[in-house]
């Protein structure tokens, strides 16, 4: 069982790294697939986002599958680390593979294609996602030690998101065709991998030293089946705290994925924006993630992680449809008005920022949640309770796709095309998606997070029964 001392700022880095690696593919895969299938390709936005949907059935098995083993696994390296060393190659690799498809794929190829390694890709995502979340939660038991380490690994993560989307839109700036160009996806996409690939190599060696300092497997843990997976899935969902949080993930994943999916249409088709000014959105995130890293932490012993949960997402609603919503009204500044990019950069910064607290927040209460669990059966299962982290941020870009894709088509938006060709009502129709309708289910949310009850109080009780047992 890890202690309640304090980490290390090395081993804190160390694990919260790893999160860079996967949020710079996330990022690649959640903004520029669509305008890649969609735009540069013409499969259609429904097939884009059934493809990703299909993707999203098989991580609803292979996550807490993937949570179940690593729960069971016996090694020298622990139970989560052999999973970091396999995971990073196959998923670079079936990264790749993405924005490879062979020239002569037609409309059911290309989907095809695209579904398949889309699979791929997501399974060597859950090999090292789950684990990786699972270990966060082992290294340390104490309430407030939790909240920095899940900060310092939200924090990694949010700038993997968004130095890659920096560079990414800056390397399209480059180019003669801008994001039309399909070679620039490849050459992106390969270095987006060699970059995960050497992170997480980096993060899992040098957290190795916390393995005999984790949890080990209970002597008494029956070995991974269906029925076992089954029973352990049934016996997580009686959990009221815990049933609050998943569902509330449910909502809260159906606005992240479709404003990741369609971030990149709002800023070059809905306000025009140039590729080599899209990047410099990015610059938001350094101020934003710095006052998350230091106030999320103090939120959490002032207001309690389920205030500061609901606070986290109501910022990021703000910030994220705020502006479409206004430009609807006629109440925001035109296409290249001088004021035009200095405000959405502001509120660009402040999304970041709402995102970290929201989602240090959430992976905190999860972690939480698990020690309840070991109160209530004995057994720490943490990799079963972070399968649900990982499928629902899965399910992120899933149900992104899928819904962009079905509005893109209703609404009728064109493919081939470039910056100010859309039509005005097209454009007004894309806001009505973009923006009141994408944080609808983030709003409904709150119901369920508001239902979370393991306060700091309550956690301490927690903790003080499972030290008491012999």
């Amino acid at each position: 069982m890890a202690e309640t001392k304090r980490l290390s700022i090395r081993t804190r880095a160390a694990y919260g790294v790893g999160g860079t690696a996967e949020a710079a593919i996330s990022i690649v895969f959640n903004s520029f697939n669509f305008l890649f299938y969609n735009n540069v390709l013409g499969l259609s936005g429904t097939l884009c986002g059934l493809a990703v949907t299909i993707a999203m059935l098989f991580d609803a098995v292979s996550d807490p599958l993937v949570g179940s083993i690593s729960d069971r696994f016996r090694s020298p390296l622990g139970r989560r680390h052999p999973f970091l060393y396999a995971a990073p190659i196959p998923m670079g690799i079936f990264f790749i593979a993405i924005y490879a498809p062979p020239a002569d794929l037609e409309r059911f190829g290309l989907f095809a294609w695209f579904t398949g390694a889309t699979i791929l890709l997501r399974t060597a995502q859950t090999l090292y996602h789950v684990p990786h979340l699972a270990l966060g939660a082992e290294m340390t038991v104490d309430y407030g030690e939790r909240s920095v380490l899940m900060s310092y690994n939200t924090v990694f993560t949010l700038i993997g998101t968004a130095g890659v989307s920096y560079l990414a839109w800056s390397y399209f700036g480059t180019l003669e065709a801008g994001t039309s160009d399909r070679t620039g996806y490849l050459i992106l996409s390969s270095s987006v991998a060699l970059f995960a690939i050497l992170v997480i190599f980096v993060s899992a060696y040098f957290t190795r030293d916390q393995v005999p300092l984790l949890s080990q497997v209970p002597a008494d843990l029956p070995r991974a089946s269906a029925r076992a997976l089954l029973d352990e899935i049934r016996t997580c969902l009686t959990n009221d705290n815990y049933k609050a949080l998943l569902l509330g993930m449910v909502f809260l994943s159906s606005t992240m994925g479709l404003h990741e999916t369609l971030t990149s249409h709002v800023g070059l088709f809905f306000f025009e924006l140039r590729e080599d000014q899209i990047r410099f959105l990015a610059l938001g995130a350094p101020p934003g993630l710095l006052l998350a890293a230091i106030l999320t932490p103090k939120l959490h012993v002032w207001f309690d992680k389920r205030e500061t949960l609901i606070a986290g997402i109501l910022g990021m609603v703000t910030a994220v449809a705020g502006p479409i919503v206004l430009r609807l009204l006629g109440w925001f500044p035109e296409n290249g008005a001088p004021a035009l990019f200095p405000i959405l950069c502001a509120l660009k910064g402040m999304s970041y920022a709402a995102s970290a607290v929201m989602v240090i927040s959430i992976v905190s209460t999860l972690a939480d949640v698990t020690d309840e669990h070991e109160l209530l059966t004995g057994r720490r299962q943490e990799g079963v309770f972070f399968a649900a982290r990982s499928l629902f941020s899965k399910l992120t870009s899933g149900l992104g796709h899928l819904l962009a894709g079905l509005a893109i088509d209703v609404i009728d938006f064109p493919v081939g095309v470039r910056s100010g060709e859309v039509d005005p009502d097209t454009l007004h129709n894309f806001g009505v998606v973009a923006g009141p309708l994408t944080v609808l289910p983030a709003v409904i949310s709150l119901f369920f997070y508001a239902r979370y009850r393991i306060d700091r109080v309550r956690h301490a009780e927690i903790r003080r029964e499972l030290e008491a047992r012999p």
